[in-house]
């Protein structure tokens, strides 16, 4: 058996009695490289799954002769490896709950839906189920290969150590997969970051981000709380997508009447794109009430003072110290000091006073200066958990090894330092904090 497993081409199977509803889904889904196969019916969907090896299967809860929910109850029976997913109207709700219940679906999606959000979904829901394969295809090999073991002749040390050496390439596949698997939301924020940074007018978060968390941990904030904060900063601007050219490029202030009313929508428009996605519902939250004043003049639920959750307080400050100087809130582009000056002075009726206070402080801490500095040219043996990457890092003959921005973790550390020791030549590293 292969260590990597192969994988024949993702099947995904659409089921609707509205025949306008499949063929929009596949017209949707036609260049994503996926076999599509439609059915109008829980019948005729059941024969194609005898039929073919589906990977993700969708379907409606409102159809003749089998409901969505006994449809998927089915599937969940016959064929559990099957990942499940319930395409429903808002009014259906209630019954998607049976549906939850009976047909273990992995995620519901309303009716009308966004067209990214749904490839977004089922791409997620693909590499997941790919994850769980590779995962149990290399704990199968490694029971495999600890029963070949024991076998072996103990004179055969040369055997031995060859056998132990897959084991262990095994075993940390099989940990990466795990890793993999709980990361999947991470890499779901990325998608949505690079999504946004690919709009023309909208910018990386990444610095709002980081300001943001240091000042919810300066501020005493719950951990939990300000790794929400730091990705509430990386999407906050999602809800800005569909907006027009005009209405992300221009101040607020300079915008018209029908914009304006266009613009205050986009907080409830990333609440609603974020909310399903468990780990991302704080950060929803967050990202909803970050437009709020503290004199109740903002938008979109004209929330005041305390009402405003902290985290929202935070993510305003930091988020308008930047858009201060890129002149997205007022005409004028402002200067990093004019900026400073103008949150004083918003103090109490735009801004949280508290809130402006730890930032100006952190500002000026040490900490973030240094993150501040230009890149330091170092080598992987000096590397530390914690770094990021300013530069890509390739082998010495060019080859990319790892893209620039990642962070280091202590796994891909350990990875990067057994790399080094198959070269003679030292890799150069280029990193920022």
């Amino acid at each position: 058996m292969n260590a990597v497993l192969q994988h024949e081409q993702a099947q995904i199977l659409f089921v609707d009695d509205e025949r306008p509803i499949l063929n929009s889904l596949n017209r949707l889904f036609r260049s994503t490289g996926y076999k599509i196969h439609l059915a109008n019916s829980g019948a005729e969907a059941l024969t194609l799954l005898a039929e073919e090896k589906i990977d993700i299967v969708i379907s409606d809860m409102r159809m003749p002769a089998m409901d969505g929910a006994a449809f998927l109850s089915t599937v969940a029976k016959q064929w559990p490896a099957t990942v499940r997913m319930l395409l429903t109207g808002y009014a259906d709700l209630s019954s998607a709950i049976e549906a939850i219940n009976q047909g273990e679906i992995s995620r519901y999606l309303t009716k009308p839906w966004d067209d990214s959000d749904i490839i977004i979904c089922v791409e997620q829901a693909l590499q997941n189920k790919r994850l769980l394969e590779e995962k149990a295809h290399l704990e199968l090999l490694n029971a495999q290969q600890n029963e070949e073991l024991s076998i072996l002749n103990e004179s055969l040390e040369k055997k031995v150590e060859e056998r132990t050496r897959e084991i262990e390439f095994a075993r940390q596949r099989t940990a990466e997969a795990h890793d993999l698997l709980k990361s999947g939301y991470a890499a779901t924020i990325e998608v949505f970051s690079r999504i946004v940074q690919s709009r023309s007018g909208l910018t990386s978060r990444a610095s709002v981000a980081l300001d943001s968390r240091a000042v919810g941990q300066n501020m005493g904030l719950d951990k939990n709380i300000c790794e929400s904060l730091y990705n509430a900063a990386l999407l906050c601007d999602i809800g800005k997508l569909g907006l027009s050219d005009e209405s992300v490029q221009l101040p607020y202030t300079c915008l018209e009447a029908n914009s304006q009313r266009e613009y205050q929508r986009h907080p409830i428009v990333a609440e609603a794109t974020l909310l399903s996605l468990e780990p991302l519902s704080q950060a929803a939250i967050t990202i909803r009430h970050h437009c709020e004043r503290m004199d109740g003049t903002g938008f979109p639920d004209q929330m005041s003072a305390e009402q405003i959750p902290m985290s929202s307080r935070i993510l305003a400050v930091t988020k308008a110290y930047i858009d201060l100087q890129d002149g997205r809130i007022i005409s004028e582009r402002l200067t990093a000091a004019e900026a400073r000056k103008y949150l004083l002075k918003e103090s109490g009726k735009r801004y949280d006073g508290q809130v402006v206070t730890q930032f100006l402080a952190w500002l000026d801490n040490p900490k973030r200066t240094a993150n501040d500095l230009a890149e330091r040219k170092t080598c992987i043996n000096s590397l530390r958990q914690g770094n990021r990457l300013s530069r890509d890092i390739c082998d010495p003959s060019g080859v990319l090894i790892i893209a620039k921005d990642k962070v280091i973790s202590d796994s891909l550390l350990l990875k990067l330092t057994q790399l080094q020791q198959s070269f003679e030549e030292e890799i150069t590293v280029y990193i920022r904090g």
